[in-house]
Order: C-alpha cells, then sequence, then structure tokens
C-alpha cells in the first residue's frame, strides 16, 4: 500500500528534531528534495545561497530542491527545530502537473522566482500542531500511513496560509484608509470614536491605526482632532458665533476640553485667537 501511496503522495525522507547550542554550524548542502525548517525555540542564521535570513521561533522556511542552503544556532540560548524533507514521486510528467494542484503550496513555489519561501506560524495554528504529529508519528513508525495523511494535511494548512498571505499582500488597503479620512472629513462634528469606524470596517483600532498612518503619515485620532480645530479655526475668524457654540459644531464634547485641545495645537486659547485674527483683518 505505501508503494502504491508514493504515486500521490510526499515521500518523506526525513523528518528530525533538532536542539543545538551556538557551536553548532552546517556547512552549504544540496538536496533533490524540498526542505521545510520550523524553528520551535531560539534563533537561527540561514543562509540559501548568498543570502542571510535570520529565522527566530515560530519562522518556518521552505527551500526548493537543488538549493545551496546553510545554517547556524546564533544567540545564548539552544535552539530547537524541525527539519522535514519531502519530495513527490509520480508515475508521469502529467501526473506532477495533477499533484501540483492537489498540493497548491508547490504550485505556489514554482511560481516564485525566489528559491525559498517564509512565513511565520502561530504556535497554536493548524500548521504547529501538525508539525508536532508528523514529528511523532515518524519516532514511532516511519512507514505508517498516518504520516502521508499527516504530511498531505500540513500541505494543505501551508497552502491556505499562502493564499491568505497572498491576499493580504495583493489588497489595496489605501481604499480603506480613504474611507477613514472621507468619513472623519464628512462626520468630524459628531461625537465619533476611531474604535467606532473599525467596528464599521470589522477590524480592529490598531490595525486600521497603523494603515492610516502608513498611508497619511498620521494617527486617525490625531487626524480628527486636527480636522476639528481647522474647522474651529474657520468659525473663529469668519463668524461671531459664541466659543461654546463653535465647540459643539467641531465635535467637542464640552468647552474646556475644546479650551484645551485648540491651545495644545495651536498655542492660543480660542479667545485669543479670534482677538488676533479680527486684529489682523483690520
Amino acid at each position: 500500500m505505501i508503494e502504491t501511496l508514493n504515486t500521490i503522495m510526499p515521500v518523506i525522507v526525513k523528518t528530525l528534531e533538532r536542539v543545538h547550542d551556538s557551536s553548532w554550524k552546517m556547512d552549504y548542502n544540496i538536496h533533490d528534495s524540498y526542505e521545510l525548517i520550523f524553528v520551535k525555540k531560539g534563533s537561527i542564521d540561514f543562509w540559501i545561497e548568498e543570502e542571510k535570513i535570520e529565522l527566530k521561533a515560530g519562522d518556518l522556511l521552505i527551500i526548493k530542491p537543488h538549493t545551496r542552503h546553510k545554517f547556524e544556532v546564533v544567540g545564548s540560548f539552544k535552539a530547537e527545530f524541525i527539519v522535514m524533507g519531502f519530495y513527490l514521486k509520480p508515475q508521469s510528467k502529467s501526473k506532477i502537473e495533477e499533484l501540483k494542484e492537489i498540493y497548491g503550496f508547490l504550485k505556489h513555489m514554482e511560481a516564485l522566482s525566489s528559491p525559498f519561501y517564509y512565513l511565520h506560524v502561530r504556535k497554536r495554528s493548524s500548521i504547529f500542531f501538525c508539525l508536532e504529529s508528523i514529528l511523532q508519528e515518524t519516532k514511532e513508525n516511519r512507514e505508517s500511513l498516518l504520516l502521508y495523511i499527516k504530511s498531505l494535511e500540513l500541505f494543505i494548512y501551508i497552502t491556505r496560509e499562502m493564499v491568505n498571505l497572498e491576499i493580504k499582500r495583493s489588497f489595496d488597503y489605501s481604499k480603506i484608509a480613504k474611507f477613514i479620512k472621507d468619513y472623519i472629513d464628512q462626520n468630524y462634528m459628531e461625537d465619533i470614536k476611531i474604535g467606532d469606524i473599525a467596528k464599521k470596517l470589522f477590524m480592529s483600532e490598531s490595525s486600521i491605526s497603523r494603515l492610516f498612518k502608513n498611508q497619511f503619515g498620521i494617527l486617525p485620532k490625531e487626524y480628527l482632532l486636527s480636522k476639528r480645530i481647522e474647522k474651529a479655526k474657520e468659525y473663529l475668524s469668519m463668524s461671531n458665533l459664541k466659543i461654546s457654540e463653535i465647540a459643539i459644531m467641531c465635535g467637542f464634547s464640552s468647552l474646556q476640553r475644546f479650551n484645551d485641545i485648540f491651545k495644545k495645537y495651536t498655542g492660543f486659547s480660542p479667545t485669543h485667537f479670534r482677538k488676533l485674527t479680527l486684529q489682523s483683518s483690520k
């Protein structure tokens, strides 16, 4: 049965768990199989050809076959890592293409110009638990059917993670940032909070703050306050409205808060600012 499975499932070359300190190094070597390295603890410096990659706990690296590589443990602590080699053993070239459809991440790997693929794995993720299961099964029975099934499960999880990462990378986050800016521009006079905007977008407040700052160089909370202050300056300069009325019209919850924020941004109280603008207009 195992031989039959070899035609449609990955052949596991090795699955090893290693623990080494900083005195350990591995010289350059090349394999005809794919190689997966997952760091459980510690840090590793990994070279692929002449490119250095720093791997830490949770990092997973997949290297294409026939790729020259070496690595060494760094730091004062020991490193724990899993090394898994595998290749497909189809009966024909047409079967190879079929297998690439099944093992989606292999198709993705081939499309890359880079000889490796890197991703970070959460400690309690499906990939993490699957790797642990494969390691345990290898120790108990290298020829077991469960080892093949677990490997297939691992490849499915990796493929899903790759697809999710590609979606995130290709998504135009500038559109979300622009939506937030437009929303603030149109609703600054309301009692809006950045957390409320985040809920509308089904995102966390920290996430929308980060992407907004990446796009506009300012946090959305700061942009909201600056927008309110700019409008308040217009009203103070061009109308006879009471300062308490302007505070409400610009979205401030109280006159005291308006006074404090206005002085922080302009260096003047609203009353003093109005006097200055009236004097300059004469």
